[in-house]
């Protein structure tokens, strides 16, 4: 990406110019279904016919979470990163400082993963004080449920993604763990180590939320001009998830 020459752009267009002779670079993980091993996938398709509306080209890369994250936030030669969930702590129009968040376009529903002959149940928050959580390390799971770990309220065990995650649970290593149902859906019709457990588990029936799912644009002019033509040209819209109101308006 040429931020440079894109942001400058950008500064002199008219809402009609296009930008086909620029690519802009976003990060993403390996997140099945949603981004394959390729990087190609639903989200990603969804993210290249937004752009490609606009006359822009988008290469996409591979990286594990965290490292994908820091790269969009930090290195100007990356404009953003996706699928992400909302948080208000990562938000720059918020309390964060971190990112952009676009207009949804898609969602996730989250919920509690458990072995089939637990007890584990919940209808609160407070309910879950009495159980050992495991969740990915790095990932936005709830805003609740994510400070109470934090705060030492609820204890976390640390997974570094979800196959790992979902094996910790089987060993029970945790009481439940935090996974989108179609993640889990996909792993164990996919990989083989969880095929093998899977049988074993149990998507409890309550979710904990369904999120939307974001593009995060780094927090600069050039990002925030990324992010309008983003939200001008999605006609694919993940309302149905749970996000923060304000959202639905960035520009």
């Amino acid at each position: 990406m040429r931020c440079a020459l894109a942001l400058s752009a950008f500064i002199i267009a008219t809402s009609s110019l296009s930008f086909a002779s620029d690519t802009l670079r976003l990060t993403t993980l390996h997140w099945p279904p949603y981004v394959e091993e390729s990087g190609e996938g639903p989200n990603t398709n969804t993210v290249r016919s937004t752009f490609a509306r606009a006359g822009i080209k988008v290469d996409v890369q591979l990286f594990p979470w965290n490292r994908a994250i820091m790269l969009a936030a930090d290195d100007p030669n990356w404009i953003g990163v996706y699928p992400e969930y909302y948080s208000a702590d990562i938000d720059a129009e918020a309390s964060g400082d971190r990112c952009l968040f676009s207009r949804p376009f898609g969602n996730s529903p989250v919920g509690f993963l458990t072995p089939s002959n637990s007890s584990f149940d919940w209808d609160t928050h407070d309910d879950l004080r009495s159980y050992v959580i495991g969740v990915v390390r790095g990932y936005v799971n709830e805003a609740k449920l994510d400070q109470m770990i934090a705060d030492g309220d609820i204890v976390g065990e640390l997974a570094e993604n979800d196959t790992q995650n979902i094996l910790k649970v089987a060993a029970r290593r945790a009481d439940a763990i935090v996974i989108d149902k179609n993640v889990f859906d996909y792993l164990k019709a996919e990989d083989a180590g969880v095929a093998f457990v899977a049988d074993s588990l149990q998507f409890h029936e309550k979710l904990l939320i369904n999120h939307s799912l974001y593009v995060c644009f780094e927090n600069s002019s050039a990002g925030r001009e990324a992010r309008k033509l983003f939200n001008r040209h999605l006609t694919t819209s993940g309302d149905e998830g749970q996000s923060d109101p304000g959202l639905q308006n960035t520009q």
